[in-house]
């Protein structure tokens, strides 16, 4: 199966994607390959990824020099390749995580909701872009919390967020996980984070020997804060798409602008969160972790300003793999599969449609934008509903009575 939907996402690199975003990708796959990381930020003039991409762009950029598939259209399938790997490895991650405790035909069925997900094959086999990477690692970081391996998590959640800072929504729930079941067992505590350290060191010093920590900041700090991003939305159609697009978020009375009222939201969402998940069933509930982290990052994508239209990519993974479990989950699936997909491809139609101009499209007020931002938003709030719902004791958010393996052979 995972064969099949290589295939079918190796036929579709044939599709453009935005040229301007493979240009720039081919252009770091070649610096990397050629000088290296320890002066690759030196030599680029531009580059907002973070420094575990670097590594990527090394080792394909070197890749497509030994096959001499630099310079030539074929590249694109070089750059293409690398967030379809990551996608067919956490499509893999999914059936270990519910083989282990459904049957096998749930697993090959949630394992087939994420691999051959519409809006996830055309985000990385269209496109070309890189959400699958830290979306990898994000998963697997949740899954090694839930598995009491807590350092492990912690290595693959600061992975994570060394390819995107957008990893940092999920930072509640992992913390929660491993404060949870190592309270008291402060060693484990000081190892996890240690872990983090460690691992945030290690992939960055080949970088930087002098001030590792100033150039991290600079590179988070100053990407976030690049004049040409701090507008209420970045073409994610969220809450600021239906007010408008492209609108300075810094407008506002002192410190009260828009993106700290967007940030303060998604505070209060993230606290909501770990309340709900601790008050109803702590992280002993497996499948109410997954929900937690699925909140987390809708709301990471509804929420906050300077927001761009990928953002939602790593809820679709928590659903894939909340499916077999959930029942609720299964119309979240579809709803928000759906209008990811619009939201990705109307976006890259409008993106190529501007090629060539010195501005891009400005969606503001655009009726397609509209209608999916205002189910978006629905969507939200029936998420928060099904939440407090729980909370109540009216449990709306209930699991799938699908048979766990052993009961299935105890029924055969």
């Amino acid at each position: 199966m995972l064969a099949l939907s290589f295939l079918v996402r190796f036929l579709l690199f044939a599709v453009p994607g935005y040229q301007l975003d493979l240009s720039t990708f081919a252009s770091w796959f070649g610096t990397a390959a050629q000088v290296g990381p320890r002066t690759f930020y030196n030599v680029v003039r531009f580059c907002d990824y973070p420094p575990f991409n670097i590594y990527l762009f090394w080792g394909f950029g070197s890749l497509a020099n030994a096959l001499s598939l630099s310079g030539t259209p074929q590249m694109a399938y070089v750059i293409k390749l690398v967030p379809n790997l990551f996608d067919l490895a956490t499509a893999g991650l999914i059936f270990a995580f519910v083989r282990k405790r459904l049957t096998f035909n749930m697993a090959l069925l949630a394992t087939a909701l994420y691999a051959f997900n519409p809006a996830v094959v055309f985000n990385g086999a269209v496109w070309g872009q890189f959400d699958a990477i830290y979306t990898f690692f994000l998963v697997l970081s949740v899954m090694l919390a839930l598995a009491s391996k807590p350092e492990l998590s912690a290595v693959t959640f600061a992975l994570g967020v060394l390819t995107k800072p957008q990893g940092i929504a999920l930072a509640p729930l992992i913390a929660y996980l491993i404060l949870s079941k190592y309270r008291s067992q402060w060693r484990r505590l000081l190892t996890s984070l240690l872990a983090v350290v460690v691992t945030v060191f290690v992939v960055i010093i080949p970088f930087e020997w002098n001030n590792p920590v100033t150039f991290l900041s600079n590179i988070y700090f100053g990407a976030y804060n690049n004049p040409s991003y701090q507008v209420t939305s970045l073409n994610a159609f969220n809450m600021w798409g239906l007010g408008g697009m492209w609108i300075p978020d810094i407008q506002g009375v002192g410190f009260l602008t828009l993106n700290t009222v967007g940030w303060a939201l998604f505070a209060a969402l993230a606290l909501f969160t770990l309340y709900f998940v601790h008050k109803c069933g702590g992280a002993s509930d497996e499948a109410l972790m997954l929900f937690g982290a699925f909140v987390l990052f809708f709301g990471f994508f509804m929420l906050p300003t300077r927001i761009h239209e990928r953002y939602l990519f790593p809820a679709i993974s928590m659903l894939a793999l909340l499916f077999p479990f959930v029942k609720k989950s299964r119309l979240l699936y579809a709803v928000l599969t759906g209008t990811f997909f619009v939201n990705v491809a109307y976006v890259l139609y409008w993106l190529n449609a501007y090629v060539g101009l010195p501005y891009g499209p400005n969606l503001s007020g655009d009726p397609v934008v509209l209608a999916v931002s205002l189910i978006n938003l629905l969507t939200f709030m029936y998420v928060l509903i099904l939440m407090w719902d729980e909370l109540k004791g009216r449990t709306r958010l209930r699991t799938s009575p699908a048979k766990t393996a052993e009961n299935f052979k105890e029924a055969g």
